[in-house]
């Protein structure tokens, strides 16, 4: 089963390129900078990048991730209405398994990082939601790439989807396990996620 397109695996590199503040940046944006500016950090600290540091690095890039992304939204909002369908601890085992997928992929790709530039353009605050449209700018192309986010009572902004090119990073996921769901069991689909 094939769970990333082009689009996403866009992704896994995106965040994790350079950045540049806006003033009078909204909470939203400036807790998502925050996040790139610290996994920037962690692949430019010169203590990382021997091989022999390879986990320890991933696990520094792990946290960070965690800190912003909120993948228990993305699973739910992924499995959409099957969710409902699971009992708690089947949600709980999804959750997991979902979040650690999105959290290798993303730092395999995030270690190849060679100082593109990251850019944000536009915001947008609607109650609690926000949408942060950025752009990462290489040498020869530029890739918009949208972050929508929730705030948490407590002021804290999360990540619950990514938008690359117009492809959104929840959608592409919800499709693809609506599809399998449709022809196989939740277990199936499980055992599909244990052996990524």
């Amino acid at each position: 089963m094939q769970y990333m397109g082009k689009s996403v695996l866009f992704l896994m590199v995106i965040l994790f390129f350079c950045s540049a503040g806006s003033v009078g940046a909204s909470p939203a944006q400036d807790q998502l900078k925050q996040t790139i500016d610290s996994i920037i950090e962690v692949l430019k600290n010169p203590e990382f990048k021997s091989e022999a540091q390879k986990e320890n690095r991933r696990v520094a890039l792990k946290k960070i991730v965690a800190e912003r992304f909120d993948f228990e939204k993305m699973s739910q909002l992924s499995l959409a209405r099957h969710w409902k369908e699971r009992t708690e601890s089947e949600k709980s085992e999804f959750v997991v398994l979902f979040g650690r997928l999105l959290e290798d992929t993303y730092i395999a790709k995030v270690e190849v990082y060679t100082d593109e530039k990251f850019v944000f353009l536009t915001e947008r605050i609607e109650k609690k939601k926000a949408q942060i449209d950025t752009k990462v700018a290489t040498k020869t192309v530029e890739i918009p790439i949208n972050y929508r986010m929730y705030t948490r009572e407590n002021g804290q902004w999360m990540v619950y989807d990514v938008v690359i090119e117009g492809v959104s990073l929840v959608g592409n996921y919800r499709s693809q396990f609506g599809q399998m769901l449709e022809k196989d069991s939740f277990e199936v689909l499980m055992d599909k996620l244990k052996k990524k």
